[in-house]
């Protein structure tokens, strides 16, 4: 199916996509892209699990998309001097034409980085900086087979609306099982259901703050 995705300015400057495969839905917040990324995942998934005193950290993001979400990881990793292994899966990625396009560099900085994260093979592992390796899956997260476990899952997906099927226990336990134990998965989403599925999991769930326009968020951490 071709590419339609459309770009538009979020409340914070930054850009967002909207998807024309996912009936209009943004792979970003409309009050701010960035500002979200960064609360959702860095702040609540990344530095949270950093401050448990990890010196290596390894994430699995749900739902590659725009790249922000490994942008803003490369970019803490360089500032805190933190080894990160970064894997994510897409099973639709976007087109040049709107990648090329973003803002988020002009913004962030590290443009070279970032063009690299879309255009690097899929499928295989690459070696970003000595701090900071990189694989993307192209692939349905439920085709998906991973040899190793994550410290953070970043689940990215897009909102149950539009694919009621991540947000359930097949996908969500999939999740639970690739995380080491103490590790944590954050998303935007605060639907009760999903709440519900990652507690059913094995999942020990909290609602924290939300990025802006949205009251709550999820964390939820693996304890066995």
């Amino acid at each position: 199916m071709p590419d339609r995705s459309v770009i538009q300015l979020s409340g914070d400057g930054s850009h967002t996509v909207v998807s024309k495969i996912f009936e209009d839905v943004t792979y970003h917040s409309r009050h701010g892209a960035i500002a979200e990324s960064n609360i959702v995942f860095i702040d609540a998934g990344l530095k949270y699990h950093f401050e448990k005193g990890k010196d290596n950290i390894s994430i699995f993001e749900m739902g590659f998309g725009t790249g922000l979400n490994a942008l803003l990881s490369f970019l803490w990793s360089k500032e805190n001097k933190i080894r990160i292994d970064y894997q994510t899966v897409e099973a639709y990625p976007i087109d040049a034409t709107v990648f090329n396009n973003l803002n988020y560099t002009d913004i962030l900085g590290e443009r070279q980085v970032f063009e690299s994260f879309h255009n690097l093979d899929w499928n295989q592992s690459h070696i970003i900086t000595v701090l900071f390796n990189f694989k993307k899956h192209l692939s349905l997260i439920e085709d998906l087979s991973l040899d190793k476990c994550f410290d953070v899952v970043f689940y990215d997906a897009f909102a149950p609306s539009s694919q009621p099927h991540l947000w359930e226990l097949p996908i969500l336990n999939k999740m639970y099982q690739i995380l080491n134990d103490g590790g944590v998965l954050v998303s935007y989403c605060a639907q009760g259901a999903f709440k519900r599925n990652l507690k059913s999991c094995g999942f020990t769930i909290e609602s924290i703050p939300g990025p802006p326009g949205k009251r709550e968020m999820t964390r939820a951490i693996k304890i066995t």
